[in-house]
């Protein structure tokens, strides 16, 4: 049996989708359900809130790099032992990879997952227009199962009843809820979207206050009552995991903290399932990396926002170098990527030193690289093989200054710019450093390859 679910979903960004979620998923979890989140596409941050009101980590359906089965392997896994599930949505409802197909969209992956769509409509400064909008999103793909709205930014009871009598002139779905606006329940934003909670932007007197919000303002039994309509799926193919769990028998040491702390959480999952003993530690707090680690994985996040504490964490500095220059296999992301760096120059052009691995300087710019992303892989690499061919995402606000002339990359962009334009993945000894963030679910031979170097390791 396949568990109820909703998906909820907007017209575009911004119209209030992670609140309102972030709500619902509370007051669920108040009436005594288990509850799973869910994230429509590669974002890190809505997922780190969606976990902290529910205690249970959220995860990721992106796909662009996970493909249809693999989507459906994650959703039912993670789905064992729930209640209900509540999927948020990315961009508008019907927004994919580019403007010719569905493909990635809120949509493809509502269709997917056979998933009831709540539409949020931010009603600020409309009345009767918001019923062409929703006749619209209701007419343009009938299979789409649209399942009822939630009005946000409402401004008093009369806007209320202008906006459903509009509605109601044009459908029979319903409207779920109107929330009003409130600056108290208002998520703080920043250059790359929310903050994310591991930075304790939220605390829990937030998120008690934004539930009794949306539990006064939304039909809560109408809402449980929708994603009971949801229709079982076909059991999935096992392509992802593992049918049984590998001995735990290598160590890999995962950097967590507030600077590095975006990882899909079935990245860290698939690597314990095929054998990965995780340790997690801070490269602020802690003083070298966990002793008898086989490997590293520094992910992405926000180093930029704490430069300082990170370079004068000297310990941790050299720990990673040189572990680095004695070949121990370390795959880094992003924020990871940057980390390795000689130096990180912040927004106010203050410059702090790194570990130096990488002999090049990160620079924060006012320039956002956002895209999905493909390569051929052209070198061999503790993740990859030559002829490979990966697909991921990049989103960051930075750039790598003074690249030598002879650093080597392992892969050849087709698609995004990665770290110099035409290529990305650096590597020096055994570490891949890349802009580019995978989710192993895509291929599971990359964790497979990784642990072998890992492996490898152990015993030179």
């Amino acid at each position: 049996m396949s568990p109820p679910r909703i998906t909820i979903a907007g017209p575009y960004s911004g119209v209030g989708k992670t609140t309102i979620s972030v709500g619902i998923m509370g007051a669920l979890k108040r009436r005594g359900l288990k509850v799973q989140a869910f994230k429509v596409g590669p974002d890190y941050i809505d997922p780190s809130h969606h976990s902290a009101i529910l205690n249970r980590p959220s995860r990721n359906l992106d796909a662009w790099m996970v493909p249809p089965d693999g989507i459906i392997e994650i959703f039912q896994r993670a789905t064992q032992d729930v209640d209900i599930a509540v999927i948020e949505g990315v961009m508008g409802l019907f927004d994919g990879f580019d403007e010719r197909e569905e493909n990635g969209s809120t949509a493809h992956i509502a269709k997917l997952l056979k998933s009831p769509v709540i539409l949020v409509i931010n009603v600020h400064g409309m009345a009767k227009s918001v019923a062409p909008i929703i006749l619209g999103y209701e007419k343009y793909d009938p299979y789409v199962k649209l399942s009822g709205f939630i009005l946000n930014k409402v401004g008093g009871e009369r806007h209320i009843d202008w906006c459903k009598k509009a509605i109601r002139s044009v459908t029979d779905l319903p409207v779920l809820g109107a929330i009003p606006r409130n600056k108290d329940i208002e998520m703080q934003e920043r250059h790359l979207g929310l903050i994310p909670h591991h930075e304790k932007a939220y605390p829990e007197s937030f998120l008690n206050l934004l539930t009794n919000f949306i539990e006064e303002n939304v039909d809560m039994d109408k809402i449980i009552n929708i994603a009971m309509s949801a229709e079982d799926l076909p059991k999935s193919s096992n392509k992802v995991y593992p049918k049984h769990s590998f001995k735990k028998d290598l160590v890999v040491g995962v950097a967590f903290d507030e600077s590095f702390n975006f990882y899909y959480q079935d990245n860290l999952d698939i690597l314990s399932a095929y054998g990965a003993n995780i340790k997690f530690f801070s490269t602020i707090k802690d003083k070298e990396i966990p002793p008898d680690v086989n490997g590293l994985y520094i992910g992405g996040g926000f180093p930029e926002m704490l430069p300082e504490k990170l370079g004068e964490n000297i310990s941790m500095l050299k720990s990673i170098k040189k572990v680095a220059e004695d070949e121990m296999p370390i795959y880094a992301e992003c924020g990871g990527l940057m980390y390795l760096t000689d130096s990180i120059t912040d927004f106010e052009n203050r410059s702090y030193k790194m570990v130096g691995l990488l002999n090049a300087r990160t620079v924060m710019t006012k320039s956002l690289t956002l895209n999905y992303t493909l390569a051929d892989v052209i070198v061999d690499n503790p993740l990859s093989k030559a002829n490979d061919v990966l697909k991921g995402h990049e989103f960051h606000y930075s750039k790598i200054l003074e690249i030598p002339q002879d650093a080597k990359f392992a892969y050849k962009m087709k698609r995004g710019k990665g770290i110099d334009g035409k290529h990305d993945a650096w590597l020096v000894h055994k570490v891949l450093a890349s802009y580019m963030h995978i989710h192993f679910a895509y291929q599971p031979k990359l964790v497979k390859n990784f642990l072998r170097a890992c492996e490898k390791y152990s015993h030179s």
